[in-house]
């Protein structure tokens, strides 16, 4: 099928190509994003795409979250990797989502990494 009409840089085939790679582009972003969507609101640095906040982690260690703390505030959000985390640092405030309000917060899942380790499963940070 020759198209005199269109320019050599509009052929069909690199139409297709550029559909097709505008299409990945936008799937890439998607999951990107996507789950950190539902904690956008919540105050924290900006996360890096793939790996979040890990190197906030390799930096400081674990003295991280009460540097975050102090910036922004009791309720933060933590990025490992794609998951996004709401961390809370406060005795009171931890006590309120834990016990009072634990059957109306929503998502209350571990990590992954975390999920399969029998260590990390009765302890105060990833309750269920």
């Amino acid at each position: 099928m020759d198209q005199p009409w269109l320019p050599p840089w509009c052929a069909p085939s690199t139409l297709w190509y550029s559909c097709l790679a505008g299409a990945a582009a936008v799937a890439l972003l998607v999951y990107s994003y996507a789950p950190s969507w539902g904690v956008r609101r919540v105050p924290g640095p900006a996360a890096f795409p793939v790996v979040g906040h890990l190197p906030l982690l390799a930096a400081h260690g674990p003295d991280v979250f009460g540097v975050l703390a102090k910036k922004y505030g009791p309720i933060f959000r933590f990025h490992l990797g794609r998951q996004p985390l709401v961390m809370v640092a406060e005795a009171e405030l931890c006590k309120e989502v834990g016990i009072r309000q634990f059957k109306s917060i929503a998502n209350r899942s571990l990590p992954s990494p975390i999920a399969g380790s029998t260590l990390h499963q009765k302890g105060l940070f990833f309750t269920r």
